[in-house]
């Protein structure tokens, strides 16, 4: 489920079921002040987000850009802000997407067409967040996050949403594309020295090149970021446990690591 702040129509991240994409009340923190009880209005804001990501689904399995590109314009319009559209609306999309192909309710060619309605989406609202092109491994330079795909992991947009999100809290992060070898990953974690690395992995035949990788970070001496494994192979529990890493399912999950990293130094 998809929880959005009742009062300022801001995403708060999700809860399980991941694949139910039905939006739920909460407050996000600015507002738990003027905390009060629910009205009509915030019911009926509440069906205005629903309606919003049910339109977009549906222009999706249609593939049909221009009406996406209209219901993003309506939605930016009445307040909703693009990070939101992107991490509250396109991001679950993109994982019930990915369910759907799964379980055979659709074929490739419809998955490949959703995706590129979602690639559009994230385009068109370039101008409103903070967004960061893929770089190229060899770049170095201090960063406090690593965002990469699991090993033939070559859907990016999932990190670069993340990587939007990122800019949006304040955290100065990094997307690696395409996914380094592993010596080359240790030479840019000694190199940037992240305080985490973020991995995406989309399907369970990517699960022992992420253990490796993993084994290798952590066999190194010095600098040992953390490491969180998410994305589409995590959040529908495909997976097993990693030694050395931590799963994660959502952005609170991630943001938390952050925190804690902060508040137990670099």
């Amino acid at each position: 489920m998809l929880r959005w702040c009742s009062y300022c129509q801001r995403f708060l991240g999700e809860a399980e079921p991941y694949e139910d994409l039905s939006i739920t009340h909460g407050v996000c923190a600015a507002c738990r002040p003027k905390l009060r009880a629910l009205t009509d209005q915030d019911l009926e804001d509440s069906g205005r987000l629903q309606a919003i990501l049910d339109r977009l689904v549906t222009a999706g399995r249609s593939g049909d850009r221009e009406a996406a590109d209209h219901i993003v314009k309506n939605a930016i319009a009445q307040n909703v802000r693009a990070i939101d559209i992107l991490i509250g609306f396109v991001a679950p999309i993109l994982y019930q997407v990915g369910e759907d192909w799964r379980k055979g309710y659709i074929t490739v060619a419809e998955e490949h067409q959703f995706t590129s309605c979602c690639e559009q989406i994230f385009e068109s609202l370039r101008d409103e967040v903070a967004v960061s092109r893929p770089t190229h491994p060899a770049y170095a330079g201090p960063v406090d996050v690593l965002l990469m795909n699991a090993p033939s992991n070559r859907h990016t947009l999932g990190i670069r949403i993340l990587a939007a999100w990122c800019a949006d809290q304040g955290i100065p992060a990094r997307v690696i594309y395409p996914s380094p070898a592993i010596d080359d990953l240790l030479t840019l974690i000694s190199e940037s020295r992240p305080r985490l690395i973020v991995i995406s992995i989309a399907l369970t035949e990517q699960y022992p090149a992420v253990v490796r990788l993993v084994e290798r970070v952590a066999a190194v001496p010095g600098h040992h970021p953390e490491i969180l494994v998410g994305g589409y192979a995590v959040k529908m529990k495909l997976i097993p446990p990693i030694r050395g890493a931590s799963l994660v399912t959502d952005l609170d999950s991630i943001l938390a690591a952050i925190r804690k990293r902060d508040d137990s130094g670099r």
